[in-house]
């Protein structure tokens, strides 16, 4: 899953290729530019590419279609799903490699705040204001797995892929008959589970470029209540209020008091104005102090 498609040129080709859900949180260039790219390595993938956003994503995700020529690509297997949320309403687009990407509009749905719904998490999605519409996200896990290092060193078993395998069977809830390979013996699933610890799933929330305004914090801080992170803009600082409203932005230390407010144990800062380069750690500050107040 990608949040945002801005500036992805510390993604691998291979890390692309891994990206089948994009969650847009609007399209202003720095947070859409990346699309061609991700369009480019996934070409002829057979998986589909699901992309969410808030009104008007499927005229854009449109937009950058046409503006290639898509002559020679009629036997690529690409499938782009678009999903846009209008309000009350989920829209949904079609564009297949198959017909040259032309737009196939699907009948509009109820939404319920939920975007994604899986065995293993959940995605939330919530329509706030930067001027324009734009959409903050939420991921909740069913719950988390982690691994006992300890036991793991006791009992002589090594870091390897067979961990991934083992704990995406747990995750679908495979039988304890289930064999894996490790170091060259074979467990079954019933010998290994020990070394797994089941605890409550995480909740991690995504929130970027949204205006200051009352009704946005409100619903902000309702929608990223027991964040165990929240990924949140700290555009300005507080000395630039005035800037920030104007640019309908977040200070820092609104972000500090939402990730507060929200009950949220950690806030990983995102997303600051190129005229703090010199001072990024003031804006640490700001928001930390806000975030760590005592009420």
């Amino acid at each position: 899953m990608l949040f945002d498609a801005g500036d992805i040129s510390a993604l691998s080709p291979g890390n692309l290729l891994d990206v089948t859900e994009v969650f847009v949180s609007h399209t202003h260039i720095d947070h859409f530019i990346g699309f061609d790219i991700l369009l480019r390595t996934v070409l002829r993938r057979e998986v589909p590419l699901k992309i969410f956003g808030p009104a008007n994503i499927i005229n854009c995700v449109e937009g950058k279609l046409r503006g290639y020529t898509w002559n020679l690509i009629k036997d690529y297997p690409l499938e782009i799903e678009v999903f846009e949320v209008k309000g009350p309403l989920l829209s949904q687009a079609s564009f297949h490699a198959s017909r040259s990407f032309q737009r196939v509009d699907g009948a509009d749905r109820e939404f319920d705040g939920i975007l994604v719904e899986d065995p293993l998490f959940t995605i939330k999605g919530v329509e706030l204001s930067h001027q324009i519409p734009v959409m903050a996200y939420a991921l909740e896990e069913a719950f988390h797995i982690n691994i006992d290092k300890a036991l793991l060193v006791e009992r002589g078993l090594p870091v390897g892929p067979w961990l991934s395998a083992f704990k995406k069977a747990i995750r679908e809830g495979g039988p304890g008959t289930s064999v894996f390979e490790v170091a060259g013996r074979q467990y079954s699933m019933a010998e290994l589970m020990d070394i797994a610890r089941i605890t409550r799933g995480q909740k991690i929330s995504y929130v970027t470029d949204i205006a200051p305004s009352d009704e946005n914090i409100e619903k902000v801080v309702k929608f990223a209540s027991g964040s165990d992170v929240l990924f949140c803009e700290a555009y300005f600082l507080e000395r630039d209020r005035d800037r920030a409203y104007e640019r309908h932005h977040l200070t820092a230390s609104l972000s500090g008091r939402i990730a507060r407010e929200a009950g949220a144990d950690h806030l990983e800062l995102i997303h600051f104005s190129p005229k703090y380069t010199h001072c990024v750690d003031e804006v640490y500050s700001e928001a930390m102090q806000e975030f760590r107040k005592e009420t």
